[in-house]
């Protein structure tokens, strides 16, 4: 091998580590990204309920008295979660039939991601975002669990009540 050809191997290899390098800081950017957009969504389903009970009239609904309204409704209705799909629902059926509490090492290493802190952040994001969804709860920071109400099989990314 030539000086030459030996130069642009060893320039080559300086590429590719940078390019990883870039790839990795991107992929903890978008791990940053998504926890961010999980904050901001729950925050929304926190508030809203709150802005519409502060919004309400204090006046009684037609038909009715202060005392007595026309139609009660509960205060909060817990929606259904949302379908997921693909490696969302992957995760879901893990934390499901693991039947005990997860942290996101365990859970991207049950999905077969490799142990890198990249992958591993991707996946704690995407646990956050499945707990604002419904599908996980959070007990203490980084310790997550399948929700109430969240079968282990979850059909299709959907919920099904346990009996």
């Amino acid at each position: 091998m030539t000086l030459g050809e030996a130069s642009l191997l060893e320039q080559l290899a300086a590429d590719e580590e940078s390019v990883r390098g870039q790839l990795e800081s991107l992929r903890e950017q978008v791990a940053a990204l998504e926890e961010q957009l999980s904050d901001l969504a729950t925050a929304r389903r926190i508030v809203a309920p709150m802005l519409a009970r502060h919004s309400q009239p204090a006046q009684a609904p037609s038909g009715g008295t202060p005392d007595t309204p026309k139609h009660t409704l509960p205060e909060k209705v817990a929606p259904a979660p949302k379908q997921v799909t693909g490696l969302d629902q992957r995760i879901v059926v893990i934390m499901a039939s693991s039947g005990r509490t997860m942290r996101a090492k365990e859970v991207a290493q049950a999905l077969g991601e490799p142990d890198v802190r990249g992958r591993v952040e991707t996946t704690r994001a995407r646990l956050k975002r499945l707990t604002a969804l419904g599908w996980l709860t959070q007990h203490e920071p980084g310790l997550f669990s399948i929700a109430a109400g969240i079968n282990g099989h979850a059909l299709g990314g959907v919920a099904n009540d346990e009996a």
